[in-house]
């Protein structure tokens, strides 16, 4: 029995949703895949650059596709993402869980791209049906840390993969009495303008949906349970931003609007005070707020006023995930030597705070091989250790003030390791006003 529109409506969005999802949500679980899989950190990043690259390629092919046959091409599509997803789970090496995720992409791209086709019969209006795929996207982008963390808290990464699978063929009920149609025109050039904004502002966004997780995992030791609460701030504000997001005309406006919003956000995590949850949530609702804004405003800007949709929409998705892949391929080695760099700062620093500590000479020779050890132990998960429980076992004033300032001096370098990181990423993000000003008025952009 056909759905009623709103229902279906609903089910493609979920779609939708759960594809750029994927973008994501293993950032929170690498981790737990790094110690499985015993992969280099360089490596490990293979994780989310898969997916991303796979559909940014083939956004443009599954959307020439999806045009032609979206009801046909969506199934298909659904069945194979459940598929790759369940491969996933059960990857026994790394390289088969790069080549899941690759298929996931695909599947994807054709997914995302036949439910904007779709969503524009569900509604009756292609203005409507961008909106909601927009915001559909936006949603399943921003949440996806925030779900996979809780996931591989309480069930174990895989689950989100298992999950994966059956919340995806549900999207197929939306099928059934899709009304046929012609073959739509292919509506002119895409807006270069609009989809180069997106690129950049993509590219922008990694630092806060992947490095964040990141430093609050592996630097500030957080399980992933509580770093995927904590970044939940962040789609909480792009879905707030959405709701009066209409109101902040013209478009242009709008879009250069989220883009400062995420470049200032990503400023402040660059110039934390000091580690803290506390200081990550006034720049994690910056950066929401620019999300919602900015990726409302260009995907509504790339599909404005054309017909046969679901090839712009292929276009913006490409656009999109190019930027993430861009994103993780600029950003990763920045961030990889700056914690290297600081490293020995902190070794250096540490040494010289033992030295000078108030403990018995052959007591500070213990204190820093216990300390070196924790360390060691520490680094196959790439996680910065607790370094006070290790020192603090002594039920002793000068040790508990040592543990305190070896810990500062870990966190405070760990901490600033992100900074031009997230200054990189800043920048991107105000690189996108240059075509989001050249594109403000011509309509062909």
């Amino acid at each position: 029995m056909p759905l009623a529109p709103r229902h279906r409506i609903a089910l493609l969005g979920l779609a939708v949703g759960l594809v750029l999802a994927d973008s994501s949500v293993v950032t929170v679980a690498l981790p737990k895949i790094l110690i499985q899989y015993e992969v280099e950190v360089s490596t490990l990043a293979w994780a989310l650059i898969s997916f991303n690259l796979a559909l940014a390629l083939a956004a443009i092919p599954a959307a020439w596709l999806a045009r032609r046959r979206p009801t046909r091409v969506f199934g298909a599509a659904i069945v194979v993402l459940a598929a790759a997803s369940f491969g996933c789970a059960l990857a026994p090496t790394f390289n088969v869980l790069v080549g899941m995720r690759a298929a996931q992409g695909i599947a994807g791209a054709a997914v995302v791209c036949a439910a904007l086709d779709l969503l524009s019969d569900a509604t009756g209006d292609e203005a409507a049906a961008g909106r909601v795929w927009a915001l559909a996207g936006i949603v399943g982008a921003s949440v996806g840390p925030a779900v996979g963390g809780i996931l591989t808290q309480l069930l174990g990464w895989e689950s989100i993969f298992v999950l994966q699978a059956p919340v995806a063929l549900v999207a197929l009920l939306a099928l059934p009495g899709v009304k046929a149609h012609s073959i739509p025109a292919p509506g002119g050039r895409p807006k270069i303008a609009a989809n180069l904004a997106l690129l950049l502002v993509s590219g922008a966004l990694v630092a806060a949906l992947f490095l964040l997780v990141i430093l609050l995992i592996n630097g500030w030791r957080l399980d992933p349970l509580t770093a995927g609460l904590v970044v939940t701030v962040m789609p909480l504000a792009g879905i707030a931003a959405t709701r009066f997001a209409h109101r902040i005309t013209p478009l242009w406006a709008r879009a250069a609007s989220g883009a400062i919003l995420i470049s200032g956000g990503l400023v402040a995590l660059a110039w934390l005070p000091r580690a803290g949850v506390f200081w990550t949530i006034a720049p994690q609702l910056a950066i929401g707020a620019g999300l919602g804004l900015a990726l409302s405003a260009l995907t509504e800007r790339a599909l404005e006023g054309r017909s046969g949709q679901a090839v712009h929409g292929g276009w913006t998705i490409a656009a999109r995930h190019a930027g993430v892949v861009l994103g993780l391929v600029l950003l990763t080695p920045i961030f990889t030597a700056d914690l290297k760099k600081n490293e020995d700062a902190a070794l250096t620093a540490g040494t010289a705070a033992v030295l000078d500590s108030n403990i018995s000479a052959l007591n500070k020779i213990s204190v820093a091989r216990d300390v070196l050890v924790a360390v060691d132990e520490a680094e196959p998960e790439a996680r910065i250790p607790d370094v006070k429980e290790v020192v603090d076992h002594r039920d002793d004033p000068d040790y508990a003030a040592l543990g305190d300032e070896l810990q500062e001096q870990l966190d405070r370098a760990v901490t600033n390791a992100f900074s031009n990181s997230f200054l990189v990423a800043a920048l991107l993000g105000l690189l996108a006003l240059i075509p989001i000003l050249v594109g403000r008025r011509d309509v062909t952009v």
